[in-house]
């Protein structure tokens, strides 16, 4: 009976841990650009794996709100690489500084020239993406001079690798 009675307090602790499903990927530049840029997808693959998991280990200790945004990264050919995280919504600087350590700490993939961008649609909690939202980072307006719609037709690409 005590064994069920702490097993019932410990239940809130178990469900409160914050969990995030990464529920797109979107391509910052054409396809096309981005494949030309890498010998072939495998690496890219391990490298989201590894991110996705790394997160959500480390977000297992906290608690939070349900909540959405875009983790967005680039990958320059000197294998650095930078994390932004977009959202209209309201993600607690910790899940944001978590985020963009894990991202910009894990071992990148291989990038001929240039950097390749992309980003994962992220829910935390149960939260769902907006339809038809694009990450486009705050850091990125300020660099390009531009407002949300204003910066859809930009080279997203030439305004990451200013802003690095």
């Amino acid at each position: 009976m005590r064994l069920l009675a702490f097993l019932t307090l410990l239940l809130p602790l178990a469900c409160n841990a914050a969990n995030a499903e990464y529920l797109k990927i979107y391509l910052m530049q054409p396809k096309t650009t981005i494949l030309n840029k890498m010998d072939g997808v495998d690496e890219m693959d391990r490298y989201v794996k590894e991110v996705e998991v790394t997160i959500n280990q480390k977000l297992a200790a906290l608690t939070t709100k349900p909540t959405w945004g875009f983790l967005v990264m680039a990958v320059r050919e000197d294998g650095k690489i930078k994390a932004w995280v977009d959202t209209d919504d309201e993600v607690s600087p910790e899940v944001a500084n978590i985020m963009k350590t894990v991202a910009e700490g894990t071992k990148a993939f291989s990038v001929k020239n240039g950097a390749v961008v992309f980003t994962l649609g992220f829910g935390i909690d149960g939260a769902a993406l907006p339809e038809n939202k694009m990450p486009f980072p705050n850091e990125w307006k300020k660099v390009a001079q531009c407002d949300n719609e204003d910066c859809k037709d930009l080279d997203t690409e030439a305004i990451v690798l200013k802003s690095w």
